[in-house]
């Protein structure tokens, strides 16, 4: 098979987020003009002199094209320059498309092999595939370089000769611009699909799920001149399209990172709440030592359950947004669509919103579906404890305002009988004053000296026990007039 290129080009389309989605000011982003300085790198891999300029006013939230070229219709700064192959010097030409796509900048990056004038490919001279790698000096169009936070999509497009339109031996022609172009085997993207676009077979490479090795590059192979105009005519709009296409897929990369966050915890919500239970003994109320544990662990929930929340609206937020990019990438494909006159079939690019998208918004809505489980686990953990914990406290809180009642009832016992002995003592002690030496009492007396006992003193030892005794009998009395009612 004949595995000549002809009229070889290089098509970058990357992406990256400038700012932030606060209204109205620049958002911590990391190195927001990221892509300009790529597209200075990569100027300088070819030798290029130019200098792309940028308008410095910029709108808001706005598709706004960047350069600022002389004239205001002037969106693409033309570029040349000449790479050294096999001993020859062999021209090269091509355009830069610098845009703002609301929150973000795209940069479109077309080099290669002059358009040739068409004769079926006649006139067309042939390269060895193995100049796609004098096309990426240093791998200066690969993800690994770009680094842009949207991802990038490249197209490798080349004229077909009449002997190479054999549709069963493209695939292997293809799978050769793959090697050549990337080189390394450990970062050489797999084969996906094939079809058609614009009436010229197209390849696809680069699995989703594969996202060690996943670069998306298309080799579109050219057949008809119809496929050349439609590119041109569309360019613009396809570019808008692989943004959302790229952000679509980035959403579903974190979705998957979210994913793995979100069963590592589920799996340690599920072990923490098997244990949660296991210190606790089995008798009816908690220790203070268990009570403490169970307000340890509660806040521990309580965290938790912030945290698995926050990773449920990550994954919430992925899904919607996989679902509003794939609407308005359905929105591109119609535009171009309706503005083609002829070899206007999508089915190649349709395929992805119809197929994958459609799949990834299946996919997170499952996970949801199975996750959303774990913060109803994580609830009712949480509700448990605070239960356990209100019913032991409202228990702690009984016992205590029952030893505070009885505790009441003691003092006022003490304070009745106190009352009652103190006002018979009164009493006793009240009748001294019938007691003189004109009238004093007789009794007999044991002498423990030779003085007789004062009266007083006799008087008040008998008031002291007269109000012992009452206080006492009063003490019994209310006790037992507190038994009967309780």
């Amino acid at each position: 098979m004949n595995l000549k290129l002809y009229a070889p080009r290089i098509h970058l389309f990357a992406f990256h987020l400038f700012k932030t989605p606060d209204v109205g000011k620049q958002g911590a982003v990391e190195n927001p003009d990221l892509l300009w300085q790529r597209c200075d790198d990569i100027f300088a891999k070819f030798y290029i002199k130019q200098q792309l300029p940028l308008k410095s006013e910029r709108p808001h939230n706005q598709r706004f094209e960047l350069l600022a070229g002389n004239e205001p219709k002037e969106i693409v700064l033309e570029i040349q320059t000449a790479i050294y192959y096999q001993d020859e010097k062999l021209p090269l030409d091509g355009f830069v498309y610098p845009l703002q796509l609301y929150d973000s900048y795209g940069l479109g990056f077309t080099i290669g092999f002059p358009e040739p004038e068409l004769n079926n490919g006649k006139q067309i001279k042939s390269v060895d595939v193995s100049v796609l790698k004098q096309l990426n000096p240093d791998y200066c169009f690969l993800p690994d370089k770009i680094n842009s936070n949207w991802g990038q999509t490249l197209i490798i497009t080349s004229w077909l000769a009449e002997d190479q339109r054999d549709d069963k031996s493209l695939k292997k022609l293809a799978d050769e611009c793959i090697g050549a172009f990337v080189i390394e085997p450990s970062k050489v993207p797999s084969f996906h699909r094939q079809g058609k676009l614009f009436g010229s077979p197209i390849f696809e490479y680069g699995l989703i799920n594969d996202q060690g090795r996943y670069r998306h590059i298309l080799v579109w192979l050219f057949s008809k001149s119809i496929t050349d105009k439609n590119l041109q005519k569309s360019y613009t709009r396809i570019v808008d399209l692989f943004y959302y296409r790229n952000k679509i897929i980035t959403e579903f990369q974190n979705s998957r990172s979210t994913y793995l966050q979100l069963y590592k915890k589920y799996e340690e919500t599920e072990k923490f709440i098997q244990e949660l239970f296991l210190e606790l003994s089995s008798e009816n109320t908690l220790s203070q030592k268990e009570l403490n544990y169970l307000k340890n662990k509660l806040k521990e929930l309580v965290k938790e359950n912030v945290s698995y929340s926050s990773l449920l609206r990550d994954l919430e937020f992925s899904r919607n947004s996989i679902i509003i990019h794939t609407d308005n990438y359905n929105s591109k494909l119609n535009f171009i669509s309706n503005h083609l006159e002829s070899e206007s079939d999508l089915s190649f690019l349709e395929a992805f919103s119809q197929e994958n998208c459609r799949t990834y918004q299946e996919q997170i809505q499952g996970d949801l579906g199975y996750f959303v489980q774990g913060s109803s686990l994580l609830e009712k953990a949480i509700n448990s404890i605070r239960g356990i914990v209100a019913i032991d406290q409202a228990e702690r809180d009984r016992k205590r305002e029952d030893r505070e009642k009885e505790s009441d009832r003691q003092l006022q016992l003490t304070i009745f009988a106190a009352s009652a002995g103190v006002t018979v003592g009164g009493i006793v002690a009240s009748s001294s004053g019938q007691i003189t030496e004109q009238n004093p009492i007789k009794w007999n007396v044991i002498k423990f000296h030779d003085h007789p006992i004062h009266p007083f003193t006799v008087l008040v030892f008998f008031s002291i026990v007269a109000g012992l005794v009452a206080g006492g009998i009063a003490w019994w009395l209310t006790k037992q007039w507190h038994k009967c009612r309780h």
